[in-house]
């Protein structure tokens, strides 16, 4: 009988010898991408009068599109001859943002629609001008 208590004992030490020497795996580092923000807006005259941006409508140049970040820090661009303006925040941003554009400097165009975007949005940061 004692040697069979020996043998279970062997056993048990040898099974917990086992178990406990099993390395843990290493802990993952956490990686968060930091990844530059986005926008764009497009400024278009309504030429029709009809207050809705269709393709009789032309480009806006030198309107100012500007972004407002959580916080009230603001960025902006001027839009090109195609009406577009891009601005990139390098390191992303926390959302929601807002988008607006005002009319060129030292015009006579008033913004008809829509004075302000918040972004994230399912439509695309498109403002309207009027020269009346």
């Amino acid at each position: 009988m004692k040697s069979n208590r020996w043998v279970i004992y062997i056993l048990l030490i040898f099974i917990l010898a086992l178990t406990s020497c099993s390395p843990t795996p290493p802990a993952t580092p956490t990686i968060q991408a930091i990844v530059d923000a986005f926008f764009s807006g497009y400024a278009y005259l309504d030429v029709n009068g009809n207050g809705e941006i269709d393709s009789e409508d032309t480009p806006v140049e030198n309107a100012i599109f500007i972004v407002t970040l959580q916080g009230g820090f603001e960025t902006g661009d001027t839009t090109d001859d195609k009406g577009n303006a891009f601005i990139t925040i390098p390191g992303g941003v926390d959302y929601p943002v807002t988008l607006r554009m005002e009319p060129p400097k030292d015009s006579n165009l008033k913004l008809i629609g829509p004075s302000s975007i918040t972004y994230p949005s399912d439509e695309p940061a498109k403002f309207l001008f009027s020269s009346k």
